[in-house]
């Protein structure tokens, strides 16, 4: 019978790397949408379809570079899925810039450009990393590297609600929502940021199976 959980996965350089900036950035990215639908929803006085609208922004960056992550992936190896990371991280101090335009019901456009930076970002560090990841794993344990995966992204995105949330809604027992937001992007922004420097870890090329 196949073990539930192949331990001897950890000892592939490449797939626990890989698993580390799943992980990071899950933590980030969950953590700052949580806030993010909170400051501008509740705080801010956004529509529910205002504030999907808003969030299309990150969606169209995504979408800009998502066609060539791949292609540069392989061309520029782990320095494009670094690169990734680097642009989360900037894109997402960019909404905390523009965050005092917006006001109560007003015009979103302020925190626009961040976000598209932001999504372009996700694009390169994601799409990318499930590729390099559960190629590393030898065929047969490809099911418990991919379910190995896939736990991280939820544990990692649990694990940033629970932190982020927490100092989002101790901040605003003090602060204003925009305050309090603003004031968890730096932590969001360095979740980011450890993704992109565990993605140097990743070996350039891919490495060989090994036997189970």
């Amino acid at each position: 019978m196949a073990p539930l959980l192949r331990t001897p996965l950890f000892r592939i350089p490449a797939f626990s790397a890989g698993l580390a900036v799943q992980f990071a950035f899950a933590a980030g990215l969950q953590g700052f949408f949580l806030v993010f639908a909170i400051w501008l929803q509740t705080g801010m006085e956004s529509s529910p379809l205002a504030a999907g609208l808003t969030t299309v922004a990150f969606s169209v960056g995504s979408f800009l570079l998502a066609p060539v992550a791949v292609p540069l992936a392989i061309r520029f190896g782990r320095l494009v899925l670094a690169g990734g990371g680097a642009l989360l991280a900037p894109g997402t101090i960019g909404v905390g810039l523009g965050a005092d335009g917006v006001g109560t019901g007003g015009d979103p456009w302020s925190i626009v450009p961040g976000l598209v930076v932001a999504g372009a970002g996700l694009s390169l560090l994601v799409i990318p990393l499930a590729n390099v990841v559960l190629a590393a794993a030898p065929v047969g344990a490809a099911g418990g590297a991919s379910g190995l995966f896939s736990t991280a992204q939820q544990f990692g995105g649990a694990v940033g609600v629970a932190v982020i949330g927490t100092l989002f809604f101790a901040r605003l027992e003090d602060e204003t929502f925009t305050d309090a937001f603003t004031s968890s992007l730096p932590i969001i922004a360095g979740l980011f940021m450890a993704a992109a420097l565990l993605a140097l870890v990743l070996p350039r090329t891919a490495v060989e199976e090994e036997t189970f």
